[in-house]
């Protein structure tokens, strides 16, 4: 009996901060990216709450460690259970810039995943179309007008069905 074990959940698991420094632990795990968008944002509130106190010295009077606090808080909170498309939400910004740089500033544009070159033309032409011939009367059949099977590919190497920019090419070799 074969036995498989699958470390996918366990190899999944988020960093966490255990330990401050050391010997001294954490009474609970804390993980990282949460940690790092906590310092962030209260950086960034305690950068704008510095800006307001100077326009306003008496903001936040009782509630500057609510401010400090709360909304970087719940500002990480929100970054941790926001996933677009499944992806973590900074992989998904730098992702959104990159197409918007590398494809929509450039306006590419693709079909089928490979890009259309001649998008941009402003005129197409079309020639006339020449059917190839293949027999000694001057017809060709095709797959389209009998139940008889054919090669799509005649001895000679060329494609049979419909040429452009030709005269009607006879493939026989007498």
């Amino acid at each position: 009996m074969r036995v498989v074990f699958n470390y996918r959940k366990s190899l999944r698991e988020p960093k966490q901060l255990r330990e401050i420094a050391p010997g001294v632990f954490l009474p609970f795990a804390i993980e990282l990216v949460f940690a790092v968008n906590f310092i962030m944002f209260f950086v960034i509130t305690l950068y704008v709450g510095n800006k307001i106190r100077d326009i306003y010295p008496y903001a936040f009077e009782k509630t500057w460690v609510i401010f400090l606090l709360g909304i970087p808080l719940l500002m990480a909170t929100l970054f941790k259970k926001i996933e677009p498309e499944g992806k973590n939400i900074y992989i998904y910004v730098y992702d959104l810039v990159k197409f918007f740089i590398t494809i929509k500033l450039p306006n590419k544009q693709f079909i089928n995943d490979r890009r259309v070159a001649f998008a941009d033309d402003k005129k197409i032409t079309f020639k006339k179309c020449v059917q190839v011939v293949s027999d000694k009367h001057g017809k060709g059949q095709t797959s389209g007008k009998n139940n008889k099977q054919q090669y799509a590919v005649n001895e000679r190497g060329r494609r049979v069905g419909i040429l452009s920019h030709q005269e009607q090419v006879n493939t026989n070799t007498e």
